[in-house]
């Protein structure tokens, strides 16, 4: 709308100039146009109005320049009132009649007396438009055309695009194609998201209503630009790397204790494992025997691996006290 009240130059200087000539032309044919009625139609009423007679001419000729003068002030305002201009047109058309009346059937003086007339019309219809195509454009109420050859090589879409143009008040050609192209982008975006022709159910209801309407339609193909944008694959989230527990600093093993000796009388008992498994054993259990002297003899079994029995015996064996030497 900014860009059409801009279109609303001021007139130059030779259009000045050559819209004053015309009116100077248009004034002198109205005149010419009034003298020449005024004795015609004043011959025609004067059996009914006697010496009054030229109150007819005068009375319609004033009523149409009152009637086409505030008619075109109007469209200048732009307030039209077309009752105004009809009532001009009839008047005029009033006036013709009588000034062919008056030519009593020749068709050379019929042409004559509707000829001024006819011109006086026209030049006020080409100044009329020109008024109403000014004032709207300075208030962007114009509605430009669309051009025949779009109406010949696509109908219906033209159709439907000069259908929104008029519902929606859309002036400009040129918007109304950007517009057009916006709709279309967003429903191929749509198309190619949910299949053809399934948008229509499966797109937001709003959406919906603003592409087939073809309002709102900034704000449509974003939303549809936003509805059909690739979604971005969820990423694993990998586990927070657990911190190291801290190293017990190894312990070092018990000093081993020295085999006790036996004394010659006593009987070596019988090994059931062999010699370097029960040696194993024995280390073992003098380790935990260290840590925890008051360990049972199922409980070092169950450590050792071995039967409770067997656990029992090693206990009492490395609990003996070893045998003192006689001198």
């Amino acid at each position: 709308m900014d860009e059409q009240r801009a279109a609303a130059v001021p007139l130059t200087r030779a259009q000045r100039v050559l819209a004053g000539v015309g009116g100077l032309f248009f004034a002198g044919l109205a005149a010419l146009g009034g003298y020449g009625s005024f004795a015609s139609v004043r011959d025609v009423a004067e059996p009914w109005f006697g010496g009054q007679a030229w109150i007819v001419p005068a009375g319609v000729d004033l009523g149409i320049l009152a009637l086409v003068s505030v008619a075109l002030l109007l469209e200048w305002l732009a307030m039209p009132m077309p009752a105004l201009r009809w009532m001009a047109f009839a008047f005029t058309a009033a006036t013709v009649w009588l000034n062919v009346s008056a030519a009593h059937g020749d068709p050379t003086g019929m042409v004559m007396h509707a000829a001024m007339p006819v011109l006086f019309i026209t030049f006020i219809e080409a100044v009329r438009h020109a008024i109403r195509r000014r004032a709207g454009i300075a208030a962007g109420t114009v509605r430009e055309g669309v051009p025949l050859a779009r109406w010949l090589l696509a109908p219906f879409s033209t159709f439907r695009l000069w259908r929104r143009m008029v519902l929606w008040q859309i002036t400009s050609y040129p918007h109304a194609l950007t517009a057009e192209q916006r709709r279309r982008h967003a429903l191929a975006l749509l198309d190619a998201h949910y299949g053809r022709k399934k948008w229509r159910t499966r797109a937001p209801a709003d959406v919906v209503w603003m592409l087939h309407d073809g309002v709102m339609l900034d704000q449509a193909l974003a939303r549809v630009t936003e509805l059909t944008a690739p979604k971005p694959e969820p990423v694993a989230e990998t586990p927070p790397a657990e911190t190291p527990a801290p190293r017990r600093p190894a312990q070092k093993a018990p000093p081993r204790k020295p085999p006790t000796q036996k004394a010659p009388s006593e009987k070596a008992p019988a090994q059931k494992a062999p010699r370097g498994v029960a040696t194993d054993n024995e280390a073992r259990a003098l380790a935990i025997l260290d840590a925890e002297p008051g360990i049972t003899g199922a409980e070092l079994a169950r450590r050792l691996d071995i039967s409770s029995r067997q656990g029992q015996r090693l206990l009492s064996r490395l609990n003996r006290p070893a045998p003192t030497r006689t001198s």
